[in-house]
């Protein structure tokens, strides 16, 4: 089994109505149950990339902020997040190729 890509990741905090944040270089995610334990191991292996993510698309934040990057891609392709989430993923694969 592969473990998620942070875009994955993402859409599972969104489906779960979690939000998270950078805060001095942290990952803190929270929602409408604490996460009980240690987070899972997708989410604690993807650490540096989720905090990457937020900081480079959502401007630190989850769901992400206004005038992010993510926000305008929105804006330009006239979509919603989740369509701008697949953009930008197949962006990033394409430049890591």
């Amino acid at each position: 089994m592969k473990p998620q890509t942070t875009i994955q990741i993402l859409r599972c905090l969104t489906l779960g109505r979690y939000t998270a944040c950078v805060v001095e270089g942290e990952l803190r995610i929270r929602g409408p149950q604490p996460l009980a334990g240690p987070l899972p191991a997708s989410i604690k292996a993807s650490r540096d990339e989720l905090i990457d993510f937020l900081n480079e698309w959502g401007d630190g934040v989850w769901p992400p902020a206004a005038g992010s990057g993510l926000r305008e891609v929105e804006e330009v392709l006239d979509c919603g997040l989740s369509t701008a989430l697949d953009v930008v993923e197949a962006w990033q694969r394409r430049r890591a190729a």
